[in-house]
């Protein structure tokens, strides 16, 4: 049985305790503290992930209203998701992430549109866990949150307007340009090769009760996690099963 864990920052040292379960600066400089602008996502799966079977799936939603992005939109209209950072679906994805942006477009079924958004080498860094002793699967997403700062490619004034550009190069977000708010709320998601979605942060894979994680892109955190309660609901695969995320952000 899985115990809940908690994230203890001790000497710039984080250690997380829960079915032997321990990560210590997650590999990286200064303790796990990420630089200035940036912010580093920890998938933990209960087994190792499996990018040729299964799809991997952090969805932020940074409109500012403070709604869950759910699964359910992941085969509706994508209600309240704003950005999705994929990886797997096929040994193509395994070692290089895709960013998509959602947005509202009435030529639509749903009234929502999503397109794959470019980043710059360095921007976005993926790398697969390494298991050890501890059992500690998964896989880390860290990114300049400049990556996510665009606007809508609609033009919903009905006026003239330059193409959509990202933030300007060699400035942190926040401030953001485009975006409307620095709180985001995030859900992730497991899918098969079906596009079902297989598993989520919640109680099951369409689970409508689960909080969302909540990340303020304008505090530091030196190692928020949240281990997803154990239901007997989720998948037996345990690549596909999430055990939960730890975030580390710094302003």
């Amino acid at each position: 049985m899985r115990r809940l864990r908690e994230a203890v920052l001790v000497a710039a040292m984080v250690v997380l305790s829960g079915c032997g379960h321990q990560v210590t600066g997650l590999g990286e400089a200064n303790g796990g503290i990420v630089p200035s602008g940036q912010t580093l996502i920890r998938f933990e799966t209960n087994g190792q992930p499996d990018f040729s079977n299964f799809s991997y799936l952090i969805v932020f939603n940074t409109s500012g209203n403070g709604h869950v992005p759910y699964a359910l939109g992941y085969n509706s209209n994508y209600t309240d998701w704003s950005f999705a950072i994929l990886v797997g679906g096929g040994p193509n994805f395994a070692n290089s992430p895709v960013v998509f942006q959602y947005f509202a477009d009435a030529s639509q079924a749903g009234g929502v549109n999503r397109r794959t958004l470019g980043y710059a080498t360095g921007t976005l860094n993926f790398s697969v866990l390494s298991p050890t002793s501890a059992a500690t699967y998964g896989f880390d997403i860290r990114f300049n949150r400049c990556i996510l700062d665009f606007p809508s490619p609609i033009n919903t004034t009905g006026q003239p307007t330059p193409a959509p550009s990202p933030h300007p190069v060699g400035q942190s977000c926040p401030p953001f340009f485009y975006l409307l708010s620095s709180t985001w709320v995030m859900n992730m998601f497991t899918v098969d090769t079906t596009n079902t979605v297989v598993d989520s942060l919640g109680n099951g894979p369409s689970d409508t009760s689960y909080p969302g994680f909540i990340l303020n892109t304008a505090a530091t955190l030196p190692g928020q996690s949240y281990i997803k309660p154990v239901t007997g609901s989720g998948p037996q695969n345990p690549s596909a099963a999430i055990y939960g995320v730890v975030v580390f952000n710094t302003p």
